[in-house]
């Protein structure tokens, strides 16, 4: 039996990843991840007296802690009742693996969220312009500007989802979905060091990066280098290994295929990182002051 029989058909597949999707967007922890996603978006604007959105590349942190962090813990939870849920299933019948990517198709539910996110921002900066200096521009090509948002805002959200399922599956030990929550949120502290360095590159290993500093007291912010397009397809990547890592643990399931699929998946990975650190913009650029930020 090949590896796509065994794990499952589209048609035996979608009842059980909608049941998925459902219990994903009802849970209570990712309402209240969602919820705190957009009011503090908000209040990032409202609570600016000039209305003047600034910091857009920084921005894609609130979806990214909010409703990523979350959705590895929802997620995680997800995957481990599969194996006791009635309403999963009894519904529909299936494999372990069959059931983990029903689950991992539900986290399309947080990435939905990430990219009404993005919808939102867009809105907002249509309301209230930003300054020019804001959105980089002449320094990034709008491909570089939009992959830095989209792979820092709704992919962060569908990688935290991911990794949640990964952890559901091959971690047993109490509280195991929030320790991977607090090592992916150190990671990335530690990750970030080079960002002021002669290397600033080298962050972009992590899961979750900053390509902009936020606006300092002199009204400048810091662009850092590297390629957002090929970060975003980087963190695609490691998407990918999430999912066939998470099947994997299905003895049933194993075949060359799915190693082929790892092998390509890390290949390309590795392959769009090398490419994120050596293209792009090639070191840290500065920002012209932006009047309304320069403090008094």
């Amino acid at each position: 039996m090949s590896s796509m029989s065994t794990v499952g058909t589209g048609a035996s597949l979608k009842p059980m990843a909608v049941i998925e999707a459902r219990r994903f967007a009802r849970h209570p922890l990712f309402l209240l991840g969602t919820a705190a996603t957009f009011v503090v978006t908000l209040l990032l604007v409202l609570n600016d007296q000039d209305r003047v959105p600034g910091d857009l590349l920084s921005w894609p942190v609130v979806p990214a802690f909010f409703t990523g962090l979350t959705s590895l813990i929802v997620a995680a939870r997800l995957t481990r009742s599969t194996e006791s849920s009635d309403e999963a299933i009894a519904s529909t019948p299936g494999t372990e693996a069959r059931r983990t990517l029903a689950v991992a198709i539900a986290c399309s539910v947080p990435f939905v969220v990430g990219v009404v996110w993005l919808a939102m921002l867009i809105v907002l900066v249509g309301i209230w312009e930003p300054a020019p200096q804001e959105w980089w521009f002449p320094n990034m090509s709008d491909l570089q500007v939009w992959s830095a948002l989209i792979a820092l805002g709704p992919v962060a959200c569908l990688g935290g989802g991911l990794l949640g399922v990964l952890v559901g599956r091959w971690l047993r030990f109490p509280g195991a979905p929030a320790v991977v929550v607090l090592l992916v949120v150190v990671a990335t502290m530690l990750g970030s060091a080079p960002v002021e360095t002669g290397h600033p590159e080298l962050r972009l290993w992590t899961p979750w990066t900053m390509f902009h500093s936020g606006t300092g007291d002199d009204g400048t912010a810091s662009l850092y280098a590297g390629s957002a397009f090929f970060y975003l397809c980087y963190t695609l990547c490691l998407c990918a290994m999430a999912v066939i890592g998470a099947v994997w643990h299905d003895r049933a399931a194993r075949s060359g295929r799915l190693v082929a699929a790892f092998v390509a998946a890390v290949v390309i990975g590795l392959g769009s990182l090398g490419l994120a650190m050596t293209t792009g913009v090639d070191r840290n650029v500065q920002s012209d002051p932006i009047p309304h930020k320069i403090s008094d």
